[in-house]
């Protein structure tokens, strides 16, 4: 009967340390699956913003060439227009100054919000990368 009892208090020890390993470790898989879940929907959210900016670069790019194109034209315009005044006043060339350094001002901004958003592409792709390591 002795044997019978210590057979069977091991088995039920046994069974209880394997009853708490297995609740250990379901624990870690359910707090994982969590942390994986956030680490996904954080991922998507940078694909979404990653998609945005490049649409926005496309758009300010598009933008940068049209800006660029209607300079060349005011420039030229610029240069071979027919006035030929010798007076100290010319509202022709003084509009058409204006009208050349707005868009040297634009050409510029569109630029440096160009070099911006490529910085936060080349940050996001880094950040990215990073996570695709863990």
């Amino acid at each position: 009967m002795v044997k019978v009892e210590s057979e069977t208090s091991s088995a039920s020890s046994n069974t209880s340390i394997n009853f708490e390993n297995y609740n250990q470790l379901l624990d870690a898989f359910k707090e994982i699956h969590e942390e994986a879940n956030k680490l996904t929907l954080f991922n998507n959210h940078l694909k979404d913003l990653n998609n945005w900016l490049e649409n926005r670069v496309k758009t300010l790019e598009k933008e940068l060439n049209n800006s660029k194109t209607n300079f060349e034209i005011l420039e030229m315009i610029y240069k071979n227009s027919s006035c030929k005044c010798d007076s100290c006043f010319c509202e022709n060339c003084e509009s058409l100054e204006k009208k050349v350094h707005y868009l040297l001002k634009i050409v510029d901004k569109f630029f440096k919000v160009n070099q911006t958003l490529k910085l936060f592409l080349h940050l996001k792709n880094v950040l990215l990368a990073k996570l695709d390591w863990f």
